[in-house]
């Protein structure tokens, strides 16, 4: 599992909190919670992945992010006793460590730094969501497209020497949903992508980002921010 948030707690916060934990099993397309539930409690995902969506008054899913294994959600609205913001719906079969919302305020009231920890992670993902609305609002397509693959590349990207590789974990409709497009126009920018060299896709589902240089020019963001980002995600790993 990735540590993650883990790395965070001291010894006595994560023992607390892993033993609270229950498991749940959800299946492909089944969701943790939806938008506008009353909050049950939080979540840490075991095995599998799960996508948080926000749904908009006309039926449309926009993916705000991506969970992974070491990953959790649901721990503001829980903190906060606020409706959940985003649904979670499984993108495979999961495995799911929960936490019921008294147990988690019990929790925190004998370890203070794990409430602390728990909603500046919060915050942080908040921040990153509504910069990634902001981008649907101005930035193209492709601009997305290109930061929507930085953002995977550095969770799940392996460096080797003829490019970053990763197994994607969305279709092109999932990948539509991450940009805030249609899938045609996702097609379409992965064919564009392939055609200039941004991107090579392999029979196994393997993609490999040849020029991560050539993205970030892309996007127009400071190449060393995304490479501590990398550097983080993959000590967070091990």
């Amino acid at each position: 599992m990735r540590a993650g948030f883990f790395a965070q707690l001291t010894a006595d916060e994560r023992e607390s909190l892993l033993g609270l934990l229950t498991t749940r099993h959800l299946s492909r397309g089944g969701a943790l919670f939806r938008q506008g539930d009353r909050p049950e409690g939080l979540y840490l995902v075991v095995s599998g992945s799960v996508k948080l969506i926000q749904s908009s008054c006309h039926g449309r899913d926009v993916i705000m992010e991506l969970l992974f294994p070491g990953d959790f959600c649901g721990a503001l609205c829980t903190a906060e006793c606020t409706p959940y913001s985003l649904s979670a719906i499984c993108l495979e079969d999961v495995e799911a460590g929960f936490v019921q919302r008294i147990r988690f305020q019990e929790a925190s009231l004998r370890h203070p730094g794990l409430f602390l920890k728990a909603t500046a992670v919060c915050r942080e993902k908040m921040q990153i969501q509504r910069e990634m609305a902001v981008g649907l609002a101005v930035e193209s397509a492709d601009q997305r497209a290109a930061r929507a693959l930085l953002n995977l590349a550095a969770r799940l990207g392996e460096m080797h020497p003829w490019g970053l590789s990763l197994r994607m974990p969305l279709d092109r409709q999932g990948f539509a949903e991450m940009i805030g497009t249609t899938t045609e126009t996702a097609i379409r920018i992965f064919s564009r992508f392939r055609r200039k060299g941004y991107l090579v896709e392999s029979a196994d589902g393997t993609m490999t980002l040849p020029d991560l240089q050539v993205l970030q020019a892309l996007t127009q963001t400071d190449a060393s921010e995304w490479l501590e980002q990398f550097r983080g995600s993959q000590a967070s790993s091990h």
